[in-house]
C-alpha cells in the first residue's frame, strides 16, 4: 500500500492536487494498517492480516476485507486489501490505540473511496475513550461530486485526543458504498512520500539474435536497484545492479528501486529471448511441423530472422504475403565460408489464370548485414504456380554470413519459399563439398591440448571480444569475456564429444573444432 498519498484540502478539487508535494513538517506516526493482500473477500473476524498485533480490531458481520481495484485519484489503495462499508449496519472498530505521546491532539489519515454523488458526508469515523460515549470527528477535506469524481482519495480527521487506550470506529451513515484503506495516525501532519521512478532498461526486453548487455536505471537520483532472472519478485535481497547485465540466454528480467524516506518503485518486466546465429544451422529442414494444425512463424527458426512473412504452409513452407510487398524478408545468418545456395518456390494463386502476378523476388547476399550485393532476380516467369520451381545453385562469397530474399513487388497471391540448402566451402582442397553451413578452416594453432579434458588454452584468441563454445546442436555451453594471455577455458563438466570453438576478434571471426574426453 506503501504508494504516493494525495491531500484533498477543502474547497480545492481532487484532480486538480492529485500528485501534490510533500508537507513540511516531519511525522510521527502512531499507528498505521493497510490492510494486506486478501487472497479473498474475507470476513474482518476472520482475518489475519494486520500488521499491528497489539491493537483489536472489531467488526459485524457483514464487514469484509476486499482486494482492491484499480483506482483513479488517491493511488494508495490500487493493488491491495481495504475494508467494504456500503450500508448502515456495516462498521469497523480499532481498539488498544496509544496516542498519548500526541502533543495535545493526533491526526488520522485514510484512503477513502466514494461513488460519483458522495462528497465524504455520509462517511463517520468517531472516537471514544471509555467504548461507551463516542464522538464523531468531522473529515477537514470536502470532497468533489459529479462526472469522473469517484475513486479513491486521501482524506483526514483531525482532533483525535491524546489517550493510552483510545477506540476508532469507522461505519457508513447511509446505503451507500464506501472502502477504507491505508489508516495513519499521525502527531502531527502526515510526510507525504513520493514513489521511485520504476526502472527501465535498455535494450528492451524481445527477441535478440545475440547476447545483451542490458543497462538498468531509474530516473531518481540515488536509487538503489535490486533485479532477478528467474522471473521471481526482487527484493531487497535480491542483487544490486551496480552495472551493466550481461543476458546470454532466454530469461525474464525483473527491477525495482528503492530509496531511503522514499516508496519502493513498482516492479518492471522484461521477457529476453536469445536465439543465436552463430550456431550451427542443419540444412536442409522445413520450416514448420508439417501439421496444418502446428504451423509456425519463420522467424522464430534459430539462425534466421523474418519479417511479415506470415505463418508457414502445412509443406513446411514460409509464406510470403503479396499485401508485404516492399518489406517481406527473410535472413540467413551464416557461418563461415559458405559455397553454393539453392532453394525452392512456388506461387499460389486463387480461382483465375492472373491471380498470381507482379511477384519480384531479390535474393542478396552481404558480409555484415549492411551493405547487400545481389545473387538473382526472380519474377513470376520463372516460378511455377504448379508446383515447386527449383533455384540454383548460386555460387556465394566466402566471406559471406547473411543471404536474404525479399519480396520486393507484387500484384496478387502469395509465395511458397521451402527446401534451402547451402554447400559448405571446405578447406582440404580436395573440391569436395558437404550441407550444411559453418566451415571451419584449420588455419588456426591451437586450442591445445586438444583432444581436451578439463580445460585448454588458445593463445591466439586472447584478444578476442567473447569467445562461445557450442555443442553439435548448436547450443551455447560455454562463453568468456575479456580473455587474456595464457587464459585457461575451463571445460569441466562437459559431456565428451565434439564441440565448435567461435571466437569474436578485432580482426574478425576464428572458428575450430575441440574434442571433449
Amino acid at each position: 500500500m506503501k504508494q504516493k498519498f494525495t491531500r484533498i484540502k477543502t474547497g480545492i478539487m481532487a484532480l486538480a492536487l492529485i500528485g501534490c508535494a510533500a508537507i513540511t513538517r516531519g511525522q510521527a506516526v502512531l499507528y498505521e494498517e493497510d490492510f494486506g493482500t486478501p487472497t479473498a473477500n474475507t470476513l474482518i473476524q476472520y482475518y489475519t492480516g494486520w500488521q499491528d498485533s497489539t491493537v483489536t480490531y472489531v467488526g459485524n458481520g457483514t464487514c469484509d476485507v476486499r482486494s482492491s481495484s484499480a483506482s483513479s485519484g488517491y493511488g494508495g489503495a490500487s493493488g491491495g486489501g481495504n475494508v467494504m462499508l456500503n450500508d448502515t449496519v456495516k462498521w469497523f472498530q480499532i481498539s488498544g490505540l496509544n496516542t498519548s505521546s500526541a502533543q495535545t491532539t493526533a491526526k488520522l489519515y485514510c484512503g477513502l473511496r466514494k461513488t460519483t454523488s458522495e462528497n465524504g458526508n455520509n462517511f463517520a469515523v468517531e472516537f471514544s475513550t471509555d467504548s461507551i460515549v463516542w464522538v464523531r470527528v468531522p473529515m477537514s477535506d470536502t470532497l468533489p461530486t459529479g462526472t469522473g469524481t469517484s475513486g479513491w482519495y486521501r482524506v483526514c480527521f483531525p482532533n483525535l485526543p491524546a489517550h493510552p487506550h483510545l477506540h476508532i470506529r469507522f461505519a457508513s451513515l447511509a446505503n451507500v458504498d464506501y472502502r477504507l484503506d491505508d489508516i495513519r495516525i499521525c502527531d502531527g501532519d502526515e510526510v507525504v512520500l513520493e514513489t521511485v521512478a520504476t526502472p527501465t532498461c535498455s535494450p528492451a526486453g524481445g527477441t535478440y539474435y545475440e547476447p545483451q548487455q542490458v543497462t538498468l536505471e531509474c530516473a531518481t537520483s540515488g536509487a538503489t536497484i535490486h533485479y532477478t532472472l528467474d522471473g521471481s519478485t526482487p527484493d531487497n535481497l535480491s542483487p544490486v545492479c551496480a552495472g551493466i547485465l550481461h543476458i546470454g540466454s532466454n530469461c525474464t528480467l525483473k527491477a525495482f528501486a528503492m530509496k531511503e524516506n522514499m516508496y519502493n518503485s513498482e516492479v518492471m518486466t522484461a521477457q529476453f529471448t536469445i536465439i543465436d546465429t552463430n550456431a550451427v544451422v542443419a540444412l536442409p529442414f522445413d520450416i514448420s511441423h508439417n501439421s496444418e494444425s502446428e504451423r509456425i512463424e519463420v522467424k522464430t527458426i534459430p539462425g534466421f530472422q523474418g519479417y511479415k512473412l506470415g505463418s508457414s504452409y502445412a509443406d513446411g513452407s514460409a509464406k510470403f504475403e503479396s499485401k508485404n510487398a516492399g518489406s517481406a524478408s527473410l535472413t540467413a545468418h551464416l557461418g563461415d565460408a559458405p559455397g553454393e545456395l539453392t532453394f525452392d518456390l512456388k506461387g499460389v494463386k486463387g480461382g483465375t489464370p492472373s491471380a498470381y502476378n507482379g511477384i519480384t523476388f531479390l535474393i542478396s547476399e552481404s558480409a555484415n548485414g549492411l551493405q547487400w550485393t545481389t545473387v538473382t532476380t526472380l519474377n513470376e516467369m520463372e516460378i511455377s504456380t504448379e508446383g515447386y520451381s527449383h533455384h540454383g545453385p548460386y555460387t556465394l562469397s566466402e566471406n559471406t554470413r547473411y543471404v536474404r530474399w525479399m519480396l520486393v513487388t507484387a500484384g496478387r497471391g502469395n509465395t511458397q519459399f521451402n527446401n534451402i540448402a547451402i554447400t559448405q566451402r571446405q578447406s582440404t582442397g580436395d573440391g569436395s563439398d558437404s550441407t550444411g553451413v559453418v566451415s571451419f578452416a584449420n588455419t588456426i594453432e591451437g586450442p591445445y591440448p586438444n583432444p581436451a579434458h578439463h580445460s585448454f588454452r588458445w593463445d591466439p584468441c586472447k584478444d578476442a571480444h567473447s569467445i562461445q563454445l557450442y555443442d553439435l546442436n548448436g547450443n551455447i555451453v560455454r562463453f568468456w569475456r575479456d580473455v587474456t594471455d595464457g587464459y585457461a577455458f575451463d571445460i569441466s563438466g562437459l559431456a565428451a564429444g565434439t564441440y565448435l570453438l567461435r571466437a569474436e576478434t578485432p580482426h574478425g571471426h576464428i572458428a575450430k573444432k575441440i574434442v571433449v574426453r
